[in-house]
């Protein structure tokens, strides 16, 4: 029943979104949906075009392109289902732990109402619930031992690694450590059944076959390339931190999390109190030895997956890359929540958790009221294959419809145009195809000479007439981005310079550009007497 109740629960709570999003960005979102475009038109991602994340989820999205049409609302879809199964993962994961069915359904709604979205990008969903049914795969194998659940483990495993390749290792790693953990703690016969060796050698090859489909992808491109699309080298990115700073950032996060307000303040009392309670509970006798063994396993495995996945916030101190992890803080909550109140009344569990249900009942009711209130013609991106309300300021939605209007209206329907230093939503709403491969500029890409001559090379095989040039080509505060011509990019600079004129400019060009703010843009056209730089 509760699983049900999960299920139409997360319809209820996500539909709304399916026409909205709290914040586009011309760059980051725009890449991901341009990226989703030409990929169900055949093109490979990064021998084809830019891409900076693992080859997977841009196919993945394009199979709702093609199945319920090229625009905002149908990506944001497929977005929902992933956000869906997540929580079943979850609510699957907890019952497997034995937690009630009623907290275990707290527990899911609770991953949808207070979502971890990674928001800059529609990639990291995929690699979420990958996460969660490893989860879900692994205490499988804990209560239930099978000899086939590590290698569904090691599928599991497989995908994301085509989602995120540092996800893919760390959660090979928690595979690996889960496996052997449960098979020497718990003694599971299942070890036998499917022969320990040929598991681990199983496991060896995998990173030989994800290598072999990475450099499939890759082949060809020359080394600044492959980098700037598999940025994991310290100076391919622009923050960098050391650990212990990144320790000290997360510590500051959580404090202020539970500082953030009395509600916040009271739910960490629960927490703390249930943690006690819970640490009791373990120590005493009132829980048999076979399943006190199989909940501090279960509260081991968490942990562990907790700390792994917060690699990239630590290394980087980017708050959005804490969310990795926050899905297994839920799950370490509810369990710690069904352990520290077991032995209670059940009418006082059953008041706890109708509580929490209340909480999130008022957060949903709420969250769609206001987003009725958001969800106005001012709001709405009708913009080429826009079709979707936006949180963002009015005037970057009004900046982007002006310029998509301009290139509808101005160019023909086989010409090409640039857009720099990073706005590829433009190709996506306008349904053009980038006339290069590279589809951002910035400092901290390091494009080499070669690569611009190679750039320039495709704007004249491609006849480009047509540029658009946002107000981020000076971004000096965003991470120091640079300025294009000067800080980067001389070669491109010079010849936009030379060969282009402004004819139309939209938005703010007085403050400073930022990532989905103080928007503006310049459509440049070649001058009649322009050509080769």
């Amino acid at each position: 029943m509760f699983f049900f109740l999960t299920l139409f629960a997360g319809i209820f709570i996500l539909y709304p979104f399916l026409d909205y999003q709290s914040i586009m960005a011309t760059g980051d979102h725009g890449r991901d949906l341009y990226a989703a475009q030409v990929t169900l038109k055949g093109h490979l991602p990064y021998r084809d075009y830019w891409w900076v994340y693992g080859p997977l989820m841009p196919w993945y999205y394009a199979f709702f392109f093609k199945s319920l049409g090229v625009h905002v609302p149908a990506l944001l879809t497929g977005k929902a289902l992933l956000n869906l199964v997540s929580a079943l993962f979850i609510y699957g994961t907890l019952t497997t732990l034995s937690v009630s069915g009623a907290l275990a359904f707290t527990g899911a709604l609770w991953f949808l109402v207070f979502p971890p979205d990674i928001f800059i990008t529609y990639n990291h969903i995929g690699g979420t619930t990958l996460l969660l049914a490893l989860t879900f795969v692994i205490f499988q194998y804990l209560a239930r031992p099978r000899a086939f659940l590590p290698y569904l483990g090691l599928g599991v495993v497989f995908l994301l690694s085509l989602v995120k390749l540092n996800f893919g290792g760390t959660g090979l790693f928690c595979l690996l450590a889960a496996v052997a953990g449960i098979d020497h703690i718990c003694k599971n016969p299942a070890t036998r059944a499917r022969g320990e060796k040929n598991f681990y050698l199983t496991a060896l090859v995998l990173p030989a076959v994800i290598g072999v489909i990475y450099w499939w992808l890759l082949r060809g491109l020359p080394a600044y390339a492959v980098r700037q699309c598999l940025p994991y080298l310290g100076g391919d990115q622009p923050y960098n931190i050391p650990v212990a700073t990144g320790a000290g950032l997360l510590t500051k996060s959580i404090l202020a999390n539970i500082l953030a307000g009395w509600q916040s303040f009271l739910f960490a009392l629960l927490m703390v109190g249930v943690m006690v309670r819970s640490a009791r509970r373990l120590a005493s006798s009132q829980i048999g030895p076979q399943e006190k063994t199989r909940l501090l396993t279960a509260v081991g495995l968490l942990a562990l997956f907790y700390i792994v996945n917060v690699h990239e916030f630590l290394l980087s101190g980017i708050f959005y890359r804490s969310l990795w992890a926050k899905p297994f803080a839920y799950l370490l909550m509810f369990l710690f929540l069904s352990i520290g109140t077991r032995d209670l009344n059940k009418g006082i569990r059953g008041f706890l958790c109708g509580i929490l249900l209340v909480v999130l009942g008022l957060t949903t009711l709420n969250a769609q009221f206001a987003l009725k209130m958001v969800k106005t013609p001012s709001q709405y991106l009708d913009a080429g294959r826009g079709k979707v309300f936006l949180g963002n300021p009015a005037p970057w939605i009004q900046t982007v419809t002006q310029t998509v209007s301009f290139l509808e209206t101005n160019l023909r329907k086989d010409e090409l145009f640039f857009a720099l230093p990073y706005d590829p939503l433009y190709y996506f709403l306008a349904d053009k195809v980038s006339p290069t491969r590279q589809l951002i500029f910035f400092d901290h890409i390091k494009v080499p000479p070669e690569q611009e001559k190679e750039v320039l090379a495709e704007l004249e095989k491609n006849k480009v007439n047509w540029i658009v040039l946002s107000s981020r080509q000076h971004a000096t505060e965003e991470y120091i981005l640079g300025i294009l011509g000067k800080t980067y990019c001389p070669l491109i600079g010079a010849y936009i310079d030379k060969n282009f004129t402004t004819v139309a400019q939209f938005g703010d060009w007085v403050n400073e550009p930022g990532w989905a703010w103080n928007h503006g843009v310049r459509v440049l056209k070649r001058k009649q007497n322009g050509g080769a730089l």
